[in-house]
């Protein structure tokens, strides 16, 4: 088998592992536009607010603007609220932000939810399950959950909510509730 394997490996073509200088350059600047900068989460980002890849690069350039940000309720946790597509109209649509560690604290879901995770990751409270860019996590009407941001950097949600969440301290919260 290990000579099989062998004699494979000597008929592969032979590749340059360094990219030249011009593809990086140029792969490092298409992901540095903010409207690209999710790019490779259109699909799943397309299912979840029901736009098509201009409104979703829309949404990232007014996002990559400080002034777009609103401040939450819950500490350290800022939202931009969109208008998602016609099959989410019922929906609360939103991107949220957590600081690096920060804490949002346990919440029902008054509503099914529907969270895809664009940057960052979080620990999902109590069950200690890490999501990460790319993770859809969904909850139904009636759980209940908190979740921390990771230490190592912000935490950058898109969120559908239907009905919103509710939380003893801060009362009945959506992505269109500040």
């Amino acid at each position: 088998m290990k000579e099989l394997l062998t004699a494979l490996v000597d008929h592969l073509p032979a590749v340059d592992s360094v990219p030249s200088l011009g593809l990086r350059s140029r792969l490092l600047a298409s992901t540095a536009e903010p409207s690209r900068r999710f790019a490779p989460l259109y699909g799943a980002l397309a299912e979840l607010f029901d736009l098509n890849d201009a409104a979703l690069s829309a949404l990232f350039e007014r996002a990559a603007a400080p002034a777009a940000w609103t401040d939450a309720p819950i500490p350290s946790t800022s939202l931009v609220h969109l208008q998602g597509g016609p099959r989410v109209a019922g929906a609360d649509n939103g991107l949220v932000r957590l600081q690096a560690g920060a804490r949002f604290p346990a919440h029902r879901h008054l509503g099914p939810e529907r969270v895809l995770v664009l940057a960052g990751s979080y620990v999902d409270e109590p069950g200690g399950r890490v999501y990460r860019a790319g993770d859809l996590h969904e909850m139904p009407p009636g759980s209940a959950h908190s979740y921390v941001a990771s230490p190592q950097g912000e935490l950058l949600l898109a969120v559908s909510v239907v009905c919103g969440v509710e939380d003893e301290g801060f009362g009945t919260l959506s992505p269109s509730s500040v």
